[in-house]
């Protein structure tokens, strides 16, 4: 006969009937994923706007004036403003401190022509926006550029009659008066200016000897000639063709003509090699590269130097911090 478990039940418990199993060790077992995540829908990825940038956008650095001109246009005095406004938005960039505009009507009535200028200004920032005006204000300019012997010029002018700005490009207008179209060749500087005559409808325009300034000039679809610091706004404005403005020249259109000329103004002997006969001389080499850096330093705002790890930029450097020590030790 079987003994009795102690308990109620006749039956002995499950687990003394359960066969023993043996567990994986807890490092080998594979851990369950809960029953949740196996029943949850799959995440949508939601992209929120950005309310702004993480970082600042970098604005465009600005390089020197912009200019903008139409010359001989079919357009109307107000929807030739309304053009020349909106294509002038283009080289705004190149010229955060002021804008200008003048609009004017040919002689004959028939058609129209606009000079335009963006500024950035370095010489007599309060009172040499642009366009400047000659004396009787028959004649317009709108110019970018430096003028380094400015006052030079000045002092050789007849005309004892006040400017009105301190700006050195105004003795552009002023000396066009006097000398005539030879005004580009007795310029220091770096420049690419247009010039417009009220009365008798003509125009001149010119560039540095170099082309240190940019400028380009093309036609527009009705005949008109365009002049710009950048390709942009004439080929947004539809011009037909879009060509540099050749360095060391000046451009000429008298009254009535829808076609002007490109007469070329610098033609120094330095272009050939034949003309190097003398001997290397140092200390004129020397001397004439502080004089080209010193009259560089005109300027009436904060300015500085960009250093690129080469021996150019280097000299360029330390002749600057030379004649700033001695303007200061002279006149504090």
């Amino acid at each position: 006969k079987s003994e009795k478990h102690p308990s109620t039940n006749t039956r002995p418990p499950r687990h003394h009937c359960r066969p023993l199993r043996s567990r994986p060790h807890r490092r080998h077992q594979q851990p369950r994923p809960p029953l949740r995540r196996l029943m949850a829908p799959p995440l949508r990825r939601t992209v929120l706007p950005r309310t702004a940038p993480r970082t600042a956008p970098r604005a465009a650095a600005p390089s020197m004036c912009g200019i903008l001109a139409v010359v001989n246009s079919k357009l109307s005095p107000e929807a030739l403003r309304l053009q020349t406004l909106t294509l002038q938005r283009l080289v705004r960039h190149r010229g955060p401190d002021g804008s200008g505009i003048h609009v004017v009507e040919t002689p004959t009535g028939a058609r129209c022509s606009s000079v335009a200028h963006e500024r950035l200004a370095i010489v007599d920032p309060l009172s040499g926006n642009q366009p400047l005006f000659s004396h009787d204000r028959s004649r317009s300019l709108t110019v970018n550029g430096e003028i380094y012997n400015h006052k030079q010029l000045r002092a050789e002018l007849k005309d004892p009659t006040a400017f009105r700005t301190e700006s050195d490009c105004e003795v552009i207008v002023h000396g066009y008066d006097e000398f005539g179209v030879d005004i580009a060749s007795k310029l220091d500087g770096d420049f690419a200016f247009v010039i417009l005559d009220d009365q008798t409808g003509d125009v001149y325009a010119a560039r540095d000897p170099v082309g240190v300034n940019s400028l380009y000039m093309g036609t527009g679809l009705d005949g008109s000639t365009w002049f710009s610091s950048e390709a942009k706004p004439l080929v947004t404005g539809g011009c037909i063709d879009v060509r540099i403005f050749p360095p060391g020249h000046y451009y000429l259109a008298r009254g009535g003509e829808e076609e002007g000329r490109l007469v070329p103004y610098y033609a120094p002997s330095w272009h050939s090699a034949s003309a190097a006969t003398q001997p290397l001389n140092l200390e004129k080499l020397r001397t004439t590269f502080t004089a080209a850096v010193e009259k560089r330093l005109m300027a009436d705002v904060p300015y500085g130097v960009l250093l690129s790890g080469g021996l150019d930029s280097s000299l360029v450097a330390s002749v600057i911090a030379r004649l700033k020590r001695k303007r200061f030790l002279e006149h504090g």
